[in-house]
């Protein structure tokens, strides 16, 4: 196909998101009102005077945002998460409309029209993360899945290998997202564990999750944050792991929390995920593992006001920079630190899981 062709032939895709996003502005809701002028992800930036969420949410609009702007593809910790992040809030929001639309196209071009990949663009574990997270937010915006993400999903099981994994994942040491095969895994388990039972009926699913199974039943967990993420996809796909399993686990992630109320990245990748040159013992407890732990304990039916995940949210709350966002330092090397993103919508996520409101 020509570029000229696929041009012309991504228009009526084009102009139908376009509308999706403009139609109805009655029924959508207002976007937090905050300066969206957030800048880089910086450890000096001052934290905030005081908590809130709508800052943080409007942060998250301006980092997905400004991704798809700058690098034109969908990311496990910016706008991918992003999808997760903000339908908790709601799905109204015309930021968040606006990245639905950019995730469909997306998935039109290297699915549906066979676009080239070019680097990371089109990579298959940025189109397997997108359909998970597309699924997500379809399963959260419509309660049924979507022309595009069922075409997405075919997809991303012919591209599964025999064993259940994906394993041409991307894995360059930048954990959690790209350091093994484990997390596109589970981000499958959790996407189609959330999907509509008539769909995970059909033999495709059925198969493709029959694999997937067995692929982690054949490599069990091997850190907090693999059993984090199976803890998150039990909550609808049961056979992941038993109870009383889900139960050890929960406790394990609990034992880990530090004395300040946070958890560390380097604890949830036991003790691995982190720079060579850095002391274990000298690392502070950090926002992405914070976050993540809150969230997935929440999904693993630990209440809101148990004592330890109110403390987690304590931290957090003290810990807030003033754009609104949660600064991490990147396990790997400092540069653009975008751990920070993820960390911040996991944060979104988990205040949300335990009940706050904006």
């Amino acid at each position: 196909m020509s570029h000229r062709t696929t041009v012309a032939a991504r228009k009526p895709l084009a102009l139908a998101l376009l509308a999706s996003v403009l139609a109805f502005p009655v029924l959508v809701s207002p976007d937090p009102q905050e300066d969206p002028r957030h800048g880089p992800n910086r450890e000096d930036e001052p934290r905030a005077k005081s908590f809130s969420l709508r800052r943080a949410v409007a942060f998250t609009d301006a980092a997905a945002r400004d991704w798809e702007r700058s690098y034109r593809c969908v990311t496990c910790h910016t706008n991918g998460l992003y999808l997760a992040a903000r339908a908790s809030v709601s799905t109204k929001s015309t930021n968040y409309r606006r990245a639905r639309a950019f995730a469909q196209e997306y998935l039109e071009r290297y699915v549906v029209e066979k676009e080239k990949p070019s680097g990371q663009r089109g990579a298959l574990e940025g189109i397997v993360a997108t359909t998970c997270f597309l699924t997500l937010s379809d399963m959260q915006t419509n309660k049924r899945l979507s022309a595009i993400t069922r075409r997405a999903l075919k997809h991303m099981w012919s591209v599964q290998d025999a064993d259940g994994a994906w394993g041409d994942w991307l894995k360059c040491g930048w954990p959690p997202f790209e350091s093994d095969d484990h997390f596109g895994v589970t981000l499958a388990a959790i996407a189609v564990g959330a999907t509509p039972p008539s769909y995970r009926r059909t033999s495709t699913a059925k198969e493709g999750t029959r694999r997937l199974l067995s692929w982690l039943q054949a490599h069990p967990p091997q850190n907090l944050h693999h059993k984090g993420m199976m803890l998150w996809a039990a909550t609808s796909m049961k056979d992941i792991a038993d109870a009383a399993t889900r139960t050890q686990w929960s406790a394990e992630l609990l034992a880990m929390q530090r004395e300040d109320g946070g958890w560390r990245l380097a604890d949830l990748g036991a003790g691995t995920w982190k720079r060579p040159k850095d002391t274990l013992a000298e690392l502070p407890s950090d926002a992405y593992a914070t976050a993540f732990a809150v969230l997935v304990l929440r999904k693993a039916d630990i209440p809101a006001n148990h004592e330890q995940l109110v403390r987690g949210l304590q931290w957090l709350r003290k810990e807030q920079r003033k754009s609104g966002r949660w600064y991490v330092r990147s396990p790997k090397r400092d540069g653009k630190h975008f751990i920070s993103h993820a960390a911040t919508m996991f944060g979104v996520m988990a205040f949300r899981a335990c009940g706050e409101r904006l």
